[in-house]
């Protein structure tokens, strides 16, 4: 396997499944069912499944469903599901407390990279069916500036879902000992396809011939949810291109939350006066780049 990554301690794959069989024994400790592989299925989350399923280490996924994926990745998803069953492994779909359209009505701005509400509602909130398991993701450095800095191969939560995340690199044998011995209630991560690049995910998805989303062979780069504020402007052109009824009801959405804006006597921004402005302001690179968070805050409630 030729990987482009520039770690030097062993090929990345190998290194993931090291880290994965070291800490089966915490993650079972913390939960009997083995890590909790929070997955969307994209072509991350698989990769970390395969892993998993390559270590031989005890885990169980989980998907938590949003009503704004692609409906190609939800069928996928759906199908891996089966397998993961078939073979033993338990597998969990969580519905949303709140709908996407509820969020937005509530918060009275569309969600913002600076401003993502709608993942800490959707995606990362605590659910009962993770119990205390250790949680494994697909999250990668390469994918941003923010997770470069902010995330690493361990993580720790420490007090609670809104706590400080506490970030430590897996080769440190200190950090290791902090990550066995943290608070005991304490959120425990491992991502471990963090320092992979996006060429190492298909590279090794190719060497194993493990499936992907068809998705990804008809030009989409990222499978997030439709309209993810992180995706760039050409990105959420082609998903609303794709699947036209999601942005009819963001549409909607956005519609109702500009007569709630109304009704509370709240400003509207300078010629946003229908759900149109709004949604052409709202998907331009520029804005997402740009946007005051502390004034979009402010206007909101």
């Amino acid at each position: 396997m030729q990987y482009q990554t520039s770690l030097t301690r062993g090929q990345p794959d190998d290194e993931a499944v090291k880290l994965l069989q070291y800490y089966e024994h915490m993650a079972i400790e913390y939960d009997p069912r083995g890590y909790c592989v929070s997955t969307s299925e994209g072509k991350d989350s698989r990769v970390v499944g395969h892993l998993m399923r390559r270590a031989g280490v005890r885990h169980y996924y989980l998907h938590n469903i949003t009503g704004i994926d692609p409906p190609e990745l939800i069928y996928f998803q759906r199908r891996n599901f089966r397998a993961y069953e078939d073979a033993g492994h338990l597998t969990y779909d969580v519905m949303y407390d709140k709908s996407m359209w509820t969020l937005m009505l509530e918060r009275g701005v569309p969600p913002m990279r600076q401003m993502r509400y709608c993942c800490l509602s959707l995606k990362e909130r605590y659910v009962p069916e993770q119990g205390r398991a250790i949680m494994a993701m697909g999250v990668r450095k390469s994918e941003s500036a923010g997770r470069a800095k902010k995330r690493d191969e361990l993580e720790i939560v420490a007090n609670g879902r809104k706590g400080k995340n506490i970030i430590m690199p897996w080769d440190d044998d200190e950090n290791r000992r902090t990550f066995e011995a943290c608070q005991k209630f304490a959120e425990r991560r491992v991502n471990p396809i963090a320092y992979w690049t996006t060429a190492d995910v298909w590279a090794y998805s190719e060497d194993v011939h493990l499936e992907q989303c068809q998705l990804y062979q008809e030009g989409f780069r990222r499978l997030g949810c439709i309209g993810c504020p992180n995706a760039s402007r050409r990105e959420r052109e082609m998903q609303f291109a794709r699947w036209p009824k999601f942005r009819e009801a963001y549409l909607r959405a956005l519609q109702r939350m500009i007569a709630a804006r109304t009704d509370k006597g709240l400003p509207l921004y300078p010629h946003h006066r229908s759900a149109e402005d709004w949604f052409a302001w709202w998907i331009e690179d520029r804005t997402q780049e740009t946007a005051d968070e502390d004034q979009i805050a402010l206007e909101g409630w």
